[in-house]
């Protein structure tokens, strides 16, 4: 069966259904600089459809964010950002499920190119 030229990737898929929550738990995460990466990162997606090589940098990016990966960093300001987030608020729960969320679009996404 031919591919849907129309179809978007799993990737577009999953920013265009949480781009608010998205910018906010980046914002939370990791300032003004990681919501305007996410902003443009959300763009890129929602009006292209190739995956280019800079979009995975930037969704790897996200990943790192949303796991936080780098908070235990004290040279980052991630670590301060975090700091402020209690564990158990609403915010600590809506950043476990777009980390989710966007690891099963990495899957999806890996599985119709295999």
């Amino acid at each position: 069966m031919p591919k849907d030229l129309f179809s978007l990737s799993p990737w577009s898929v999953f920013v265009n259904e949480n781009s608010d929550a998205l910018v906010s738990s980046a914002r939370l995460l990791g300032g003004p600089i990681a919501e305007r990466r996410v902003l443009r990162l959300i763009n890129e997606l929602s009006f292209g459809q190739r995956i280019s090589t800079k979009v995975k940098r930037e969704l790897d990016a996200l990943e790192d964010l949303l796991s936080l990966r780098h908070v235990d960093n004290p040279d980052r300001e991630a670590a301060g950002y975090f700091a402020m987030i209690h564990p158990a608020s609403r915010e600590a729960d809506r950043i476990c499920d777009l980390l989710e969320k966007l690891q099963t679009a990495k899957r999806s996404h890996d599985f119709l190119l295999a």
